[in-house]
């Protein structure tokens, strides 16, 4: 009987470990992300938003529909008793000049591309972050198991220095110098472990998840080739920068502006029809009206309207030529990032990590013969940990400048 809420506890419990212990990959998250991000949702549905708007700018006004009650001594007709009463029931409508209605249309679907741009620019910043945010992730993890390690390579130096210290052949120092390693270590581990908290709970707000729901383990991260070079890369942020064509649509939509500006000179057009209904011994009325709105206040008004559309079309071309320097800067930015972190983890992994293991090994077997001081092996066991950790970092770095290019260049170049 007393089993079974142990079980109860256990079983979420077990639950929990497995999905600590999931490997998580970048895609999943990436697609989760898509799906439930609200940034990027929000974006999704300003786009929609601009897409209703072409319809309703370049459709006419509505006509109007209008009764009329004429009465002569009160203020209701009788038909039977005036001969000046009468009802009446008309229709109008609003005509504006040629040409408006197609004007405002075309400037609203230029909003509307200008929006999709921006949708997909939102839509590729937020997935670069989380990229960014998964690497550091990566990095971290595998600093915790290169700590982890180096953590039992002190417990091994210790019980060696225990060893050699119980047959008179060890200083005690080495044992004192061996634990205080260890704490050490375990310092570093209560820094990563809050740094690796730290990350997980940037991503699990990135995917607009509750906080503290397991998040799982990253996936293994291999280097990404990147072959563009300096001149190819420009190119591609002109052609493709979601940004920049966002920019390049608010400059033909400001184009449009500048012609449905010019187009408000031209006069707008009134037609209405009324039938009018009065004594039975009358015919009955029929009216229509033409009426034209004038622009006599041109020179206060549509002067000005004008104006200031070419002073807004000036500006959108600004706007996009700042805009093309500042992302052509930033990819070659990133592109010096890459080639250098290229650099450092062909070094890392061709010359310096595998001379600084094998100058360990030699410590470790110095320090058992006896021919080598334990502050040398210390010394040589850091060297190995910190070369470690700086190449996953530098591994890590290089995928961020690789995912910080992708909202530029339109282009997935991470693996």
């Amino acid at each position: 009987m007393r089993a079974l809420p142990i079980c109860v506890v256990l079983i979420p419990l077990a639950v929990s470990i497995r999905a600590q212990e999931r490997v998580v990959s970048l895609a999943e998250l990436t697609s989760e992300l898509t799906r439930v991000n609200p940034e990027i949702r929000a974006a999704r549905f300003r786009y929609e938003a601009a897409t209703k708007r072409p319809s309703q700018a370049s459709t006419p006004p509505e006509p109007k529909v209008t009764f009329a009650d004429f009465g002569v001594g009160h203020p209701f007709s009788r038909l039977s008793v005036s001969d000046f009463a009468y009802l009446g029931l008309g229709v109008s409508q609003e005509i504006p000049f040629p040409g408006k209605l197609a004007l405002a249309g075309d400037e609203a679907r230029k909003e509307a591309e200008g929006e999709s741009q921006m949708y997909r620019a939102v839509l590729l910043e937020k997935t670069a972050e989380l990229k960014e945010a998964y690497f550091e992730w990566f990095s971290i993890t595998k600093d915790m198991e290169i700590t982890g390690k180096s953590r039992d390579l002190i417990e091994r130096f210790e019980k060696i220095s225990r060893a050699r210290y119980s047959v008179g052949k060890g200083l005690q120092q080495d044992v004192l110098k061996a634990q205080v390693e260890r704490s050490a270590i375990e310092q570093q581990m209560e820094v990563l472990t809050q740094r690796q908290a730290t990350i997980e709970a940037r991503i699990a707000a990135m995917l607009n998840r509750a906080p503290g729901q397991p998040l799982g383990h990253p996936a293994e991260v291999q280097r990404s080739e990147f072959s563009l070079d300096p001149n190819a890369l420009a190119d591609l942020v002109k052609q493709n920068a979601p940004r920049l064509r966002a920019r390049q649509s608010e400059v033909d939509a400001r184009g449009v502006g500048i012609e449905r500006a010019k187009k408000e000179f031209r006069p707008d057009l009134s037609l209405s029809f009324q039938w009018q209904k009065t004594a039975s011994m009358f015919p009955d009325y029929y009216m229509a009206v033409a009426e034209v709105k004038l622009p006599v206040f041109f020179r206060r008004k549509q002067r000005f309207g004008v104006e200031e559309a070419a002073a807004r079309l000036a500006e959108s071309r600004e706007n996009y030529q700042a805009t093309q320097q500042e992302l052509v800067w930033e990819a070659k930015d990133q592109y010096f990032k890459i080639r250098s972190s290229e650099r450092l983890l062909d070094l890392y992994r061709s010359g310096i990590i595998p001379q600084a293991s094998l100058a360990l090994e030699s410590a470790v077997a110095g320090y058992e013969v006896g021919t080598l001081d334990f502050l040398t092996l210390l010394n040589s066991q850091a060297t190995v940990l910190t070369y470690e950790m700086q190449y996953y970092e530098e591994l890590a770095k290089h995928e961020q400048a690789l995912a910080r290019l992708e909202p530029l260049v339109a282009k997935e170049l991470t693996k």
